[in-house]
């Protein structure tokens, strides 16, 4: 049995897949991690609703903040892939230029969108300033006066434009350093290299927060590598994997991918039931939990285990109900918008919730709301994300995605009349 990532491709169809979604020319697609973004968006979309509805105590829904671990994590396994799929198995390399403009086209127009709309309304703190350039540059995370205007969320989205800069550099480098070594001993020193690297993160957290410190440089990229590096180790394996047998266990998760849902369920509990910060503070209208460096190193560290144990089963085999799940398409429908979810819904839920200076929200008066402020508040925040979310993307994301590869003109005949107007792209 092989657990390659060909046989997931074929068995769920990727012949049409959207641009959003689609992997690099020559690389293969795995179609289940569009339901995996479509349930960390809704968790995140959980929090936030959570953080203006319930106290942060409250573990199970306050932790939802999982799902930027989960998206870290996605990010490091598809983005990082053919990286190393084109070291080991010789596949089709990238330019730069190539990878910077699918990065570019996939994040910035949405983003722009995103941020001037809502600054127009309901209103965007600080982007139609004479700092605006911080907030449409990916820059208000490096800064503490910024961090939480514009698109509050966003935060997330600039450590990721960081790691996207940074990751030919890695793969460069570690190619390198490792290129010259036999197949295993290659998989075995990248894998050694990021394990240290996910350390060396988590030491500088640790140390941080030792010294008490709220700054910028925890929400960060050196803060939260420890995050994309187990999506980043997945897709060494899965790369590694594609041209020969796994190992017995990496067959038996394949074959029964429960045991990693099992292990993701028991990492999320552990978190939810044991961490819950010794200070309550308040950043604006949220009440947030500020931990100890054991608490923030449990927490970063169950978080991480929480969204490797959801990727693996949507990278590893096929088949069995948990994949069924995860192929629902009304669930990849979700995922194929959840980068408008992510932004869109932050700004929102605080204009239907109208919070006053005390925790709870006043729903414009909707009666009934406030007998079940979080259920509320979620699903009409989420419905009016995927709405903005859906506009966005079929009015903006794909038509400009459709240039996210260059695509060749078909040579003409000797001799035959060029097309009216000229060529163009097919």
């Amino acid at each position: 049995m092989t657990v390659s990532a060909p046989a997931v491709e074929q068995a769920h169809g990727t012949a049409a897949a959207p641009d959003a979604v689609a992997p690099p020319p020559g690389h293969p697609r795995f179609p289940l991690i569009d339901s995996l973004r479509a349930i960390a968006a809704l968790s995140v979309v959980l929090v936030h609703a959570g953080g203006l509805t319930v106290t942060p105590e409250d573990g199970f829904v306050s932790h939802a903040e999982v799902g930027v671990a989960v998206f870290f994590a996605i990010s490091g396994f598809l983005l990082y892939r053919p990286f190393v799929s084109a070291r080991l198995n010789g596949a089709r390399r990238s330019t730069l230029a190539g990878y910077l403009r699918r990065r570019l086209l996939r994040i910035v127009p949405a983003y722009w969108l995103a941020l001037t709309v809502l600054a127009i309304w309901p209103g965007a703190t600080g982007v139609f300033s004479g700092h605006f350039w911080v907030f449409y540059g990916f820059g208000q995370i490096y800064s503490d006066r910024y961090v939480l205007d514009g698109i509050a969320p966003a935060w997330t989205l600039c450590i990721e434009i960081t790691f996207y800069l940074l990751l030919p550099v890695y793969a460069a480098a570690v190619g390198a350093l490792v290129g010259r070594l036999a197949r295993r001993r290659q998989v075995a020193a990248e894998l050694g290299v990021l394990a240290a690297i996910a350390i060396a993160s988590a030491v500088y957290r640790w140390l941080l927060r030792s010294d008490g410190s709220l700054s910028w440089v925890l929400n960060a990229l050196p803060t939260h590598l420890d995050w994309f590096a187990p999506g980043m180790a997945l897709a060494v394996l899965s790369a590694h994997w594609q041209e020969g047998e796994p190992p017995r266990l990496a067959r038996l998760v394949a074959r029964r991918p429960w045991i990693a849902l099992a292990f993701s369920a028991c990492a999320y509990a552990l978190v939810s039931l044991t961490e819950h910060g010794p200070q309550l503070v308040r950043a604006g209208i949220h009440p947030v939990l500020i931990y100890t460096a054991p608490q923030d190193l449990e927490r970063h560290t169950l978080y991480a285990a929480t969204a490797i144990g959801l990727l693996v089963p949507a990278v590893l085999g096929t088949g069995g109900w948990l994949r069924r799940v995860l192929a629902w398409r009304v669930l990849a429908w979700l995922g194929l918008v959840s980068y408008g979810i992510y932004l869109w819904h932050q700004n929102l839920l605080v204009w239907i919730c109208q919070p006053g200076p005390e925790l709870g929200c006043s729903f414009h008066g909707l009666p009934g709301a406030h007998r079940s402020p979080l259920l509320a508040l979620f699903g009409l925040g989420a419905l009016a994300a995927v709405a903005c979310a859906a506009a966005s993307y079929y009015g903006v994301e794909r038509p400009i995605l459709r240039f996210k590869e260059r695509r060749a003109v078909s040579p003409r005949p000797a001799g035959a009349p060029a097309a009216a107007g000229g060529g163009g792209r097919p």
